[in-house]
């Protein structure tokens, strides 16, 4: 195989569009117009074919080596440290889990509890009626509260998808290591894949959560994906074999019927195979490592979309299709520039600062203040506990450092989701119409976006807040009065 090349030592610098001569650069900026037209909002991408690179993209304020919260893609690092413990000899996908957890066990072993095996957990079929995940997140003991799921079914003859039963994989790698997945994975991949600086979020019993909360970059999706393509081979060493990597992305479960045709086309170990060929790693909003071993392909997409099959379907075909008129022309650098740009506006044109206390609402939020520095606006949002502070760019994106435990966690990271960090990186810039001022906040650690709109009056405010995160608030809207 050719000499993995990580980090990009020879490339240009992170935040720089990379397309090879053999990319269709005009079929390329069609599809990112495809990708604005349908709601999909790309931001950052790269492909490889033949383990060499071919693009490698982002949209400011994106970069490819941020490291972003994956939702569900977090699964298939979480099944590749089960693999490792299989490799190691330390079980089986044919070990039964109450063996590996026989302290944890309810009074009663059912028939079908008893008849649950590793191979059953990883391939969603445990035999479980419903998902637990809130309830295994939420529990200081993971594995006892999983095991004391109704299994309804016979394992393997029912898919569920379950992001505890990831939970529950992630505990058997620390009961059969002594490790966490995290650690275990570093040990036997991450240090000889140059993965770095990545973390991963908690579940209440003080243990990663191993189906969603692994913060890792465009570049770590890629990576995992070339280890797949590669079957278990990195720069010439093992680290992972190749009967696993079989088996992984074989088809273990039906799990049809679904009005999308990528998520019933059967699912292997926590990962699903793909209509069109080749399987994937997949996340909710959109985080995809997409393995196409027939055409040598790995491609891996960090997005925001409320339509999934949207956005399985244009970073799907773009793997495929770029490389079919490999002459094409299209200002590639220009659009990525001005893909998320801010138009330059006129500054707010009222006394600033301003103080707001906010009537009782669910999100917690107490005082809001507004205020500029030069031509940037700024603004704080408080809980009583956790003050964010964010600038915002006129005409461009100033990053922020914020604290968002509290205050904007709601909105952006997602559900039951415990933040490891309690600042995190936010890009924002600002428009103004009308007195009208509109906050768009990009979060580098999420793939979430949030804009928030300040209305004021003359001892009053009005915020509101708009995007995918936001729609599932008890409340978008809220009041204060100027103190």
């Amino acid at each position: 195989m050719k000499e993995l090349k990580f980090p990009f030592d020879d490339k240009p610098s992170a935040g720089a569009p990379f397309v090879s001569e053999n990319v269709n650069r005009a079929a390329l900026v069609r599809f990112l117009e495809k990708a604005k037209a349908q709601a999909v909002d790309v931001h950052a991408f790269e492909i490889w074919r033949d383990n060499e690179l071919e693009v490698r993209l982002s949209l400011p304020p994106y970069d490819c080596t941020d490291k972003r919260l994956y939702y569900s893609l977090s699964k298939s690092f979480t099944a590749t440290a089960i693999g490792l413990a299989c490799d190691a000899g330390l079980l089986t996908t044919d070990t039964r889990i109450v063996d590996i957890f026989p302290d944890k066990l309810p009074e009663t072993v059912s028939e079908n509890l008893a008849k649950c095996r590793v191979r059953h957990v990883l391939s969603m079929n445990s035999g479980v009626a419903k998902e637990r995940t809130a309830e295994c997140f939420a529990s200081d003991d993971l594995p006892k509260t999983f095991l004391a799921s109704d299994f309804v079914y016979e394992p393997g003859t029912h898919f569920c998808y379950d992001t505890g039963a990831t939970g529950m994989l992630a505990a058997i790698v620390k009961k059969v290591t002594g490790m966490s997945a995290l650690d275990y994975l570093d040990l036997k991949l991450f240090r000889y894949m140059d993965i770095r600086n990545v973390y991963w979020d908690r579940t209440a019993d003080g243990n990663i959560q191993g189906g969603t909360g692994f913060h890792a970059s465009c570049d770590d999706a890629a990576k995992l994906g070339l280890l797949y393509l590669n079957r278990g081979m990195w720069n010439g060493r093992r680290l992972l074999s190749e009967a696993w990597v079989e088996e992984a992305s074989s088809v273990h479960s039906d799990n049809s019927p679904h009005e999308w045709a990528d998520w019933q086309s059967g699912y292997g170990y926590q990962f699903w195979n793909c209509s069109r060929g080749g399987y994937r790693g997949d996340g909710a909003y959109g985080q995809y490592c997409f393995i196409l071993p027939d055409r040598g392909i790995v491609a891996a997409a960090l997005c925001e979309a409320e339509n999934l099959q949207h956005a399985v379907d244009i970073v799907h075909e773009m793997a495929l299709e770029l490389f079919d008129e490999p002459h094409g022309e299209g200002e590639i650098e220009r659009m990525a520039e001005e893909f998320y740009a801010m138009p330059k506006t006129t500054a707010p044109d009222f006394p600033l600062p301003r103080y707001f206390k906010m009537e009782e609402n669910p999100l917690g939020i107490t005082y809001v203040k507004l205020d500029t520095v030069g031509e940037d606006f700024v603004f704080a949002v408080s809980d009583g506990l956790s003050l964010t502070n964010i600038r915002c760019g006129n005409g461009c994106w100033v990053k922020n450092r914020a604290s968002i435990e509290q205050t904007l966690s709601p909105c952006l990271p997602g559900g039951f989701v415990q933040t490891s960090e309690r600042t995190a990186g936010i890009a924002a810039a600002y428009t103004n119409e009308n007195g009208v001022l509109h906050a768009e906040l990009r979060c580098l650690y999420s793939p979430h976006h949030l804009t928030l709109t300040f209305e004021t009056g003359a001892d009053h405010i009005r915020m509101s807040l708009s995007g995918l995160r936001a729609g599932r608030l008890p409340l978008n809207t809220l009041k204060g009065t100027e103190v």
